[in-house]
């Protein structure tokens, strides 16, 4: 298989968020090329797993890199690099290093050569504190690149590296606004980086092989001894529960259930079956006890929901990693306090605890909402909130009965948002999702009135223009 081939691999494992195999391709890959866009993939893969100074390391060499190819995407390559950087230092609480790279990543961006001694890192005072300012940076803004035509929404047409120069100005923006925030004294505020940062030694990582006389099994002897696999029933039963995960609309519950090797076709779901308030699911695998086989107890899992189901409604799906079930509820509008338990093995409905709600205690008995006013929800929490018009209930907003799945259209959403705003935050939401070319939505008036809201796009997107 080709290095191309490998790194490719890499790069896909990274975009699903599999970080360990995507560093272990990339590994791989550059013991062959030294590639700037698999540095800076590995450089990501390694920041996203909390290896900074390994992710560190990869910016650095890709910088170097890039510099040394001197091809056409050299000078992106070399903005990636200081963007990443950034993003590395400021993890690292170095927020005063953090805004200095992003900053040269911006210059790099607006055409500036990449030699050029601008002194951005010697912006400090007699004891060595960074000294740029919140405000110096937003006057930064004029020096984004300009659009070639009058139309303000072409963002393309800014440069070749618009999108790099929003990125890195944004990311200013959070360095500053931490650093603000700390004492003096905080190592936070000194400056250790350079604009070319050392050149770091590209790393081998290859496996050393065995001499020639070395016998093969002289080499099984020298391999680390494997960890012993638990005895048959030594695991209790609270060590073989799955990770949960869940979210909840007006309409249903969302499960997640995380096990591993899981294999749809063998799987049997079995919702309320036996009471409305359990699902039955089996045979799972259990990673910390691997002695369990398909038809053992601990084989098998009950879920005891914490509310009743609509178990004809219900439905699950699985991936290798992954179980989820959309459990329908019996009572629409109530809203559960939480998902439920894992018990190991069978339950039977004379062992199961009663079933609770966060939002109402009478209200299990029935497979229908309660309509008269005696079964009326308790009230419902008020989330926090910026806005001077107070806090907002968004458990009051309407509900869609014909949206079977998320019970409210997203379209039905905003507009039901932006009709009870304020007309300050009415105009703040108009001028940031135009001029962000639909990339950011404020409703904070004070904070965009004077500026333009930059195009900040997901990472890895890059706007396009609309020739209209």
């Amino acid at each position: 298989m080709s290095a191309t081939t490998i790194a490719q691999k890499g790069i896909d494992a990274l975009a699903k968020g599999d970080y360990a195999t995507a560093i272990t391709n990339l590994d791989k890959a550059l013991e062959s090329s030294n590639s700037p866009v698999w540095l800076l993939a590995r450089s990501k893969a390694h920041q996203k797993a909390k290896n900074l100074e390994a992710a560190l390391h990869d910016a650095e060499l890709a910088y170097h890199a890039a510099a040394e190819r001197g091809s056409g995407t050299s000078r992106s390559h070399m903005i990636q690099a200081q963007y990443r950087r950034a993003v590395i230092y400021y993890q690292l609480e170095r927020f005063a290093d953090a805004d200095c790279c992003a900053k040269w990543s911006m210059l790099l961006a607006e055409g500036r050569p990449a030699r050029e001694d601008d002194g951005v890192e010697k912006r400090v005072d007699s004891e060595g504190n960074y000294t740029v300012t919140y405000e110096e940076y937003l006057a930064d803004k004029d020096n984004q690149p300009k659009p070639k035509t009058g139309n303000a929404l072409a963002a393309a047409e800014k440069g070749p590296y618009a999108t790099d120069w929003n990125m890195a100005f944004s990311w200013r923006s959070q360095a500053l606004g931490r650093l603000k925030k700390l004492p003096k004294d905080h190592p936070g505020w000194k400056v250790n980086v350079t604009k070319i940062p050392p050149k770091p030694e590209q790393k081998k990582v290859k496996s050393p092989e065995p001499a020639e006389s070395t016998s093969e099994d002289e080499v099984q002897e020298q391999k680390a001894p494997k960890k012993e696999a638990p005895a048959p029933g030594s695991v209790p039963d609270e060590k073989m529960k799955l990770r949960v995960d869940f979210y909840q609309t007006n309409q249903t519950v969302t499960v997640s259930l995380f096990v591993k090797d899981v294999k749809k076709e063998d799987l049997k779901v079995e919702f309320g079956k036996h009471q409305s308030t359990q699902v039955r699911i089996s045979p799972i695998l259990r990673e910390a006890a691997p002695y369990v086989k398909p038809g053992d107890r601990e084989a098998t899992s009950t879920f005891v929901l914490a509310g009743e189901i609509d178990p004809s409604a219900s439905k699950w799906s699985a991936s290798p990693r992954k179980i989820e079930l959309v459990l329908q509820k019996a009572a629409p509008g109530i809203k559960w306090g939480r998902w439920g338990d894992e018990k190991i093995g069978t339950v039977e409905s004379d062992d199961q605890e009663p079933a609770t709600t966060a939002a109402s205690s009478s209200a299990a008995s029935t497979a229908k909402p309660a309509t008269s006013s005696a079964s009326t929800p308790a009230k419902l929490p008020a989330y926090p909130t910026s806005s001077k018009s107070g806090p907002k209930n968004w458990d009051s907003l309407p509900v869609d009965d014909d949206d079977k799945e998320d019970g409210q259209d997203i379209n039905g959403f905003f507009k039901t948002l932006y009709k009870g705003s304020t007309p300050e935050q009415q105009r703040a939401m108009m001028k940031s999702f135009l001029e962000s070319n639909g990339t950011t939505l404020s409703t904070n008036w004070e904070e965009v009135k004077d500026k333009v809201v930059p195009t900040v796009p997901p990472e890895g997107v890059e706007p396009k223009p609309w020739n209209g």
